[in-house]
């Protein structure tokens, strides 16, 4: 049967497709094909999550970056550049900055976080909280201090009587 003037082949059955064929990709288009999942994720360290498991007591300080999740008690110090995560049964007694926190435990002590806080139903907080943008969920206890701020905060003008008067520019001087 001819379609669009190509014969097909007599050795074929009919509805039998042949292998596509390998095709050859050059080595300049290789290199900017995207890599595997794995391999991105292994080496972007604010991808990785970590997680301090329910059975440990864990008393000192923590820094780094990426995802922490705390199922345990810790007592100290968070500073995390990314995501911490604070399960429902966590207990948190100390400070914590971070990019984002989520609370579903008891935190007593200060939060500081550049970009969000999530209060979830089962959170119960005791402390100062600073963020630019907050959630509590009903059902969550909070106790304590919040401070709504921007991401980059800038120190108050002093306004002088001086500073009130426009300047003159030489152009004005000039005119008078």
């Amino acid at each position: 049967m001819a379609l669009f003037g190509k014969k097909e082949s007599e050795g074929k059955a009919p509805g039998v497709q042949a292998p596509p064929a390998n095709k050859i990709v050059p080595r300049e288009q290789k290199k900017s094909l995207p890599k595997a999942k794995e391999n991105t994720k292994a080496s972007d360290p604010s991808k990785q999550t970590t997680y301090l498991g329910k059975n440990l007591r864990i008393n000192g300080n923590i820094s780094g970056e990426g995802s922490l999740i705390i199922l345990g008690k810790f007592e100290g110090e968070f500073d995390i550049k990314g995501q911490l995560k604070i399960a429902q049964g966590a207990e948190i007694k100390g400070n914590i900055k971070a990019t984002g926190v989520s609370i579903n435990g008891l935190v007593n002590g200060s939060i500081e976080a550049t970009e969000r806080i999530l209060l979830d139903t089962t959170a119960s907080m005791k402390g100062r909280l600073v963020t630019p943008k907050i959630s509590i969920q009903d059902g969550a206890v909070f106790d304590g201090e919040l401070q709504m701020s921007r991401k980059t905060e800038q120190a108050p003008k002093i306004v002088t009587p001086e500073a009130k008067q426009p300047l003159k520019t030489a152009a004005e001087s000039e005119i008078k």
